[in-house]
């Protein structure tokens, strides 16, 4: 029994997945393994559409996650198609990343070799154990701090300065054993002492604080915080860069051959190998700021040029301030 598939719609069915044709052969396993050359021979079908063994558009349409009467008519839009993907348990998500996001899902793929389609399957896995891990790192904290309370009131023998100093520090145990039963990732319902404290979200909380001690314990190097400019997510999720160190590399700190990165504009895989060499800065970022479109670049020099002049004011306005005579100044000697 045979039927037809359209190759226009094998071919977006297929970029949907963002497979190869190898890829999708290789999804094609056992007694229905659809071999690369019948790949190929549909996708290359020139007029109409194709006939193919009703076993054979089963298999591809299987591994593809659609029906097989999506593979036997022209897609027509967009929407048509992510809708024959709804249908069999796909879902599309709706979202905006920033530029830094973007450049640390590349990087993450140049790196370790983890696809950027898998590091979001993945993404609820990784953050889930991270968060679980968090918790476990906090407990451990406690019964430290338990352990040191208990010894405190042992040397103290009973005094009331040292009992009373162990009670606060019980009690404070006790109050983060409520927030981690809480799965309180980031630190919001900890108690009003810890506030009356010096306690401020805005400046660290235990999940950024687990972040960063596992990634030294781990000697992870491709890894830099930076919690400078606040959080990279509202939650408190620190600001981060993946690969900075080889960033700054193949940019030589080049501001408009890091805007090419971070914009797309240029890929890691897509540097030519002559380009790559130590010696070979002076060629390789004129290479990758030549990949900036012309209206983008003149975009980011005449920013440039505006925000020259506006420090160059500001700096000329505190030097006028600074030789102000004694005389001129306001009563009481205060210019502020």
């Amino acid at each position: 029994m045979t039927t037809i598939i359209y190759p226009e719609a094998l071919k977006a069915f297929r970029a949907r997945k963002r497979w190869t044709q190898e890829q999708l052969a290789d999804a094609t396993r056992g007694p229905d393994k659809v071999s690369l050359p019948t790949i190929k021979r549909i996708e290359s079908t020139k007029d109409g559409a194709r006939p193919v063994n009703l076993r054979v558009a089963k298999a591809l349409a299987k591994a593809l996650g659609v029906a097989v009467e999506d593979l036997s008519r022209i897609p027509s839009k967009a929407g048509e198609q992510e809708e024959s993907l709804r249908k069999v348990g796909y879902r599309q998500l709706h979202t905006m990343i920033d530029e830094e996001t973007s450049l640390a899902f590349n990087m993450v793929q140049n790196i370790y070799g983890i696809p950027l389609r898998s590091q979001i399957v993945m993404a609820p896995l990784f953050a889930a154990l991270l968060a679980e891990g968090s918790l476990a790192w906090r407990r451990k904290r406690i019964e430290a701090i338990e352990e040191a309370s208990a010894k405190l009131q042992e040397l103290g023998g009973g005094h009331c300065s040292f009992a009373g100093a162990a009670w606060r520090v019980d009690e404070g145990a006790d109050g983060e054993r409520k927030s981690i039963n809480k799965r309180d990732l980031f630190g919001v319902h900890v108690s009003d002492e810890a506030f009356d404290c010096g306690y401020d979200p805005s400046v660290n909380n235990p999940f950024a604080d687990y972040l960063e001690t596992y990634a030294a314990e781990a000697q992870a190097e491709t890894i830099r915080f930076d919690k400078d400019f606040g959080w990279k997510t509202s939650e408190g999720l620190p600001n981060y860069r993946i690969g900075a160190d080889i960033i700054d590399r193949l940019t030589g700190g080049d501001p408009d051959a890091e805007f090419a990165l971070l914009r797309g504009h240029v890929r890691l895989k897509d540097i030519p190998a002559q380009f790559l060499g130590d010696d070979k800065d002076v060629e390789r970022i004129a290479w990758m700021i030549e990949r900036i479109p012309v209206d983008e670049l003149s975009a980011r020099e005449a920013e440039h040029v505006e925000l020259t002049e506006l420090i160059r004011a500001i700096e000329a306005a505190h030097e006028i301030e600074s030789h102000v005579p004694l005389q001129d100044q306001p009563e009481g000697g205060d210019l502020a």
